[in-house]
């Protein structure tokens, strides 16, 4: 297995490389200069450019390779010494070339393989000098080079080495530093919607549960999540977006506090993710968690002052602003009939009459939301009335739900959508039947869509009421529903009530 060399060992493999090309050029100076090119001082030539141009030539792979150093010096320690055997031994003009094999042993093996290889060398030229008969003491000064040459080298090689490392962990220390720095903004991020919420009055659970869930939408294209919190009766799902792929993966990540845990994050997305995407999933759901912790608990020490609360104020409108409504509007009534003579008049005691009556009817709506105990969310009634509808096609719920309708509107809303949903599921055939729009209290439209079979709207068959059904619900809230659909084509079930 090769190993990667560092940007460091590249340079100093090209700055040995080129010292050798200068030695070599100052040896075959001074061998031309002291031999007047004699046929040996010729052949070392030859031989020491055939070295230098080899290791020029050499991959710097070749030496990482296992023993591949130790191989390429040991083998270019041998063809430099001939060549100074040629010329003199010790005192050849081709003793600062000999410095080549040792440094290439220290720059890729490290002191102790420069070391052996500078020894392997002077041992050798000691050798060579003996066999000349030249006394031991000429092979000297080669032996110093060898020695200053690694320890210089050796140094230089540890400098660089941990300057290397340095930067090495910086660089990861920087990454993991901006990823750190990332989910702290994405984190300051959610905390500041939670702020932005709190100021507007707008701090439900519902509210940030779907923020949360399109800020996590947003990272991953193409994904689909279902945020959930646990209630008195089981787990309710507060915001659910996009449709999940079948194929998709699924991951359960729990809504958890230290000490707690209050609901779950289901996300699907197209592509596996790793270990630091669902890091930064819990980062992002982390101050959420602590915000659901907190309503609960808030609910829980003043669920029971709220209901009484409600009771009261719902009396109060009842008891006292209702009748003086009314006697308002049996006033405007008689004094509208002592002003028959004048028409301008009793025009605008009838608009004024028109608009106790109305404001009457708000009174009312308002007592019965006061009285109905606040339940789930229309989006939570779906999810649970369509989970029993088992097999194909599958039922997608894909519901933006801000705050959920008026508790005397949300049942029957629930029924609709839910008969739609039913009908499309046993007869259209359909691949998938998917539940989707927007709801903002007062107002809202829902749509179930299928790609199944269709049918014709203005026929139903006999004994059957489904369609009727669906048409008085929406009647008696005061919605609007419109089936659209064609034989073949399939069907959309739209049901839409109150306005902006």
């Amino acid at each position: 297995m090769l190993a990667t060399p560092a940007p460091w060992e590249t340079r100093v493999h090209r700055t040995v490389v080129i010292g050798q090309w200068v030695a070599l050029t100052i040896g075959i100076v001074s061998s031309l200069v002291q031999s007047g090119g004699s046929p040996q001082s010729l052949v070392a030539m030859g031989i020491a450019g055939a070295y230098v141009v080899g290791t020029a030539l050499a991959p710097e792979e070749w030496f990482w390779r296992r023993f591949g150093v130790e191989s390429i010096c040991l083998t270019g320690a041998l063809i430099v010494l001939v060549a100074m055997t040629l010329t003199g031994g010790a005192t050849s003009p081709y003793l600062l070339l000999s410095m080549g094999p040792p440094v290439f042993a220290t720059v890729y093996g490290g002191f102790r393989t420069g070391l052996t290889t500078g020894i392997l060398s002077g041992a050798m030229l000691t050798l060579v000098t003996l066999a000349n008969g030249a006394p031991v003491i000429d092979a000297a000064p080669a032996l110093a080079l060898y020695l200053i040459f690694v320890l210089l080298v050796g140094v230089i090689r540890r400098l660089l080495e941990d300057i290397h490392q340095q930067a090495t962990t910086l660089a990861e220390e920087k990454e993991s530093a901006t990823k750190r720095l990332e989910r702290l903004e994405e984190i300051h991020g959610a905390l500041l919607r939670l702020s932005e919420d709190m100021s507007a009055g707008r701090l439900n659970a519902i509210e940030v549960a779907a923020d949360t869930l399109e800020t996590i939408l947003e990272r991953f294209p193409g994904s689909a999540g279902k945020l959930a919190v646990d209630g008195e009766d089981g787990r309710v799902v507060l915001a659910a977006r996009g449709i999940p792929d079948e194929s998709g993966h699924v991951y359960e990540i729990p809504l958890s506090t230290s000490d707690t845990t209050v609901g779950n994050l289901e996300l699907t997305t197209a592509q596996p993710m790793s270990t630091g995407d669902l890091a930064q999933v819990a980062a992002i759901i982390h101050p959420v968690s602590v915000a659901f912790a907190n309503l609960q608990l808030l609910q829980d020490i003043v669920g029971s002052a709220v209901v009484e609360e409600r009771v009261r104020l719902a009396r109060e409108m009842h008891d006292e602003i209702g009748p003086s409504l009314a006697s308002l509007g049996l006033a405007l009534d008689m004094t509208a009939m002592q002003q028959a003579d004048h028409p301008d008049v009793a025009a605008d005691l009838h608009v004024l009459r028109s608009n106790v009556t109305k404001l009457v009817e708000d009174v009312r709506a308002s007592v019965a939301d006061l009285r109905n105990a606040r339940g789930p969310t229309l989006t939570a009634r779906v999810l649970q009335t369509t989970s029993a509808l088992g097999g194909e096609p599958p039922v997608v719920v894909d519901l933006e739900e801000r705050r959920p309708p008026r508790p005397t509107q949300i049942g029957e809303l629930t029924s609709i959508i839910t008969e739609a949903a039913r009908n499309a599921h046993t007869h259209s055939g359909a691949s998938m039947v998917v539940i989707s729009g927007q709801i903002d209290r007062s107002f809202g439209s829902c749509s179930v869509v299928d790609d199944g079979v269709g049918f014709d709207p203005e026929h139903e068959p006999e004994g059957h009421f489904g369609l009727v059904g669906m048409r008085e619900r929406a009647s008696k809230i005061g919605a609007t529903i419109k089936f659209d659909s064609k034989p073949g084509v399939g069907t959309a079930v739209t049901v839409e009530w109150g306005s902006r």
